[in-house]
């Protein structure tokens, strides 16, 4: 199973945004989390059509995906 963490911040137009990281550290805690998180607001660095993407925090969370080839042609 591929786990990645995902980290959902809120938009300046108060819509959510995620941003999926491969491969994360497991077991990060919450002040970990927002801390990472708040340094990526910081860095200001996104801009879309004038719209920050990541201007404040909304959660944390580890996805696990699954996947289940029917068949694969080699």
């Amino acid at each position: 199973m591929a786990k990645s963490l995902e980290l959902r911040f809120g938009t300046s137009l108060g819509k959510t945004k995620a941003m999926s990281v491969k491969d994360p550290i497991l077991n990060l805690t919450k002040e970990q989390a927002l801390q990472a998180m708040n340094s990526i607001i910081s860095l200001n660095m996104f801009q879309i059509e004038g719209t920050n993407p990541y201007a404040t925090t909304v959660g944390a969370r580890y996805v696990e995906r699954v996947v289940n080839d029917i068949f694969e042609v080699e």
